[in-house]
């Protein structure tokens, strides 16, 4: 009875053993979600998933636009994270660039001012009174970024969110959308952005809360890595 207890667990673990994958993701630096040796803490959540489901992570940091680009059309890579819902990507909907997995985590966006300045708002018809930065490629929120497509906002697209930070404790811009985490945590650890953590707020009216989402391949493989994905969280 034993060994044949022993000999049948013996063999559930080689067939888990065959059945486990590598899968290769693209992301960001954007700390504290995810650092410039890809750790942080949407790492640890899409790692975790994966290893419930028997599956390993490898994770290559990239600029965003790239690591969009490599995710949708290089067969190396089955997906990118953390990535907020775009209806217009969502294969299974409209899009045809990717899948998405169920929810790993939220971001909380909003908008970074000086204290000295006047930016408030209460209504998307309010922010078109300023001149807001955004990084060029982020999806910030549905209907703010309808309002700059059709160019009733006016934007400053910029690389990164640091450089927007920057511009605003510079009064360049009256305003930046940012997620709040971010924004603090470069207020924590940024020397050059310190020096300007009594200048700036973090305004009270949120623009969105985003689900942090892993967007898949749009693949057969895509699709199965996403189930395995959902699974596991």
């Amino acid at each position: 009875m034993q060994k044949s207890t022993l000999f049948a667990a013996a063999l559930a673990a080689l067939a888990t053993s065959a059945s486990a994958e590598t899968v290769k993701l693209t992301t960001l630096e954007w700390p504290p979600y995810v650092n410039a040796d890809a750790s942080g803490t949407s790492t640890d959540a899409v790692t975790a998933a994966f290893a419930a489901a028997g599956d390993a992570v490898v994770a290559e940091v990239f600029p965003w636009n790239r690591a969009v680009n490599l995710a949708a059309k290089d067969p190396n890579y089955l997906g990118l994270y953390p990535e907020y819902y775009d209806a217009g990507a969502d294969a299974e909907k409209d899009g045809d660039r990717c899948v998405y997995s169920a929810p790993f985590g939220t971001s909380p966006v909003g908008f970074i001012h000086r204290k000295d300045n006047a930016f408030t708002w209460s209504s998307h018809n309010d922010l078109g009174n300023y001149r807001i930065g955004v990084v060029e490629g982020y999806i910030n929120e549905a209907r703010f970024d309808a309002m700059i497509a059709d160019g009733s906002l006016k934007v400053d697209a910029g690389p990164t969110d640091v450089s927007n930070v920057e511009k605003v404790a510079a009064g360049r811009m009256d305003a930046a959308v940012i997620d709040r985490n971010v924004f603090e945590h470069m207020l924590d650890t940024e020397p050059r952005l310190a020096k300007h953590a009594d200048a700036l707020v973090f305004h009270e009216t949120p623009l969105a809360n985003h689900n942090l989402l892993v967007c898949f391949e749009n693949s057969d493989a895509g699709r199965a890595a996403r189930d395995r994905f959902n699974s596991g969280l």
